[in-house]
């Protein structure tokens, strides 16, 4: 779901180099001292600012392409003064390999586009090549989570993750919210209003 166009985002994002990592990743200090933590697809940020705000003593990656929901993500870290988020502004295909190995806690897919078309199937961020870049970034004993309202998405997963380290440790097809644990995106809080099912996935390596 892509946000309605904000002409001012991409500038706001500009006047702020103080949270954003730009590639080629040359400076790569901000992966070292802390727990690291991936979102890949942050949308407007709900979900990894609540996390950050949270836990100050870990560091947060947020990956996302789309510039309009990156302003609205940007806009809430530098106004709550957070220091462990870093933004990038770019697909993950093309930021994967400038991230350092093995050095995630969690990797969270939280309600990724789900290519609906089965000629599509590659797009998926749970296509068979891109769990094994996950692998790659993860620590062992580290964890893949996703959540989805998708059910074809849900599925798909499951399917994908055949033949690879993963193991499955939660499979849920209507999840209950865990507010110790866990933080709502923008897109949960919608679907969730709605009455639709939330399904979610952990895999730990």
């Amino acid at each position: 779901m892509r946000s309605r166009f904000k002409k001012w985002a991409e500038p706001f994002i500009n006047d702020h180099p103080e949270i954003t990592l730009t590639l080629p990743l040359e400076d790569k200090s901000y992966f070292e001292g802390a727990p690291l933590y991936l979102e890949i697809g942050s949308g407007k940020g709900d979900f990894i600012v609540s996390l950050a705000s949270r836990h100050p003593e870990n560091h947060y990656v947020a990956v996302e392409r789309d510039v309009s929901s990156l302003g609205t993500l940007a806009k809430k870290v530098v106004e709550q003064e957070l220091k462990n988020v870093k933004i990038i502004y770019q697909d993950f295909d093309k930021v994967e390999p400038e991230l350092p190995r093995e050095a995630f806690e969690v990797i969270y897919l939280n309600f990724s586009d789900p290519w609906p078309k089965k000629r599509h199937n590659k797009r998926r961020l749970t296509a068979k090549p891109r769990l094994e870049k996950y692998l790659t970034l993860l620590k062992k004993g580290a964890e893949l989570k996703q959540k989805t309202d998708n059910p074809g998405l849900y599925e798909f997963t499951k399917e994908e993750v055949v033949g690879t380290s993963f193991v499955n440790i939660v499979d849920e097809t209507n999840y209950v919210f865990d507010e110790v644990n866990d933080a709502m995106s923008e897109y949960e809080r919608n679907f969730r209003s709605e009455g639709k099912p939330i399904y979610r996935l952990i895999y730990k390596k």
